[in-house]
């Protein structure tokens, strides 16, 4: 007599695995906004110092390299992330 194996219980593991890895992403790309300078606008390369100069009193910019990610980096982390927590919910059809 033979048996057939018992249907799967619970929540395979590359389900939770990458839920796991979406929620991560998530948190690693806000952290990493976050630190470089909560930059509201679109990704900079350079920063704008402004100065004024000793001798005449007349303010005048410079700009000095720093890398400052804006919130398209954040919204397309956000995005991808998100459809990495979506794909965990799509079925596979039976071949019955």
């Amino acid at each position: 007599m033979t048996t057939s194996p018992p249907p799967p219980s619970g929540t395979p593991a590359w389900r939770v695995l990458f839920r796991m890895l979406a929620a991560f992403l998530a948190l690693f790309a806000f952290a990493f906004w976050a630190a470089a300078g909560w930059n509201k606008g679109w990704t900079k390369n350079q920063i704008a110092i402004p100065q004024t100069d000793e001798i005449t009193g007349i303010e005048f910019i410079t700009y000095q390299d720093h890398f400052a990610p804006g919130l398209e980096l954040l919204s397309a982390a956000f995005f991808f992330s998100i459809a990495l927590f979506g794909i965990t919910f799509l079925r596979r059809k039976n071949k019955s």
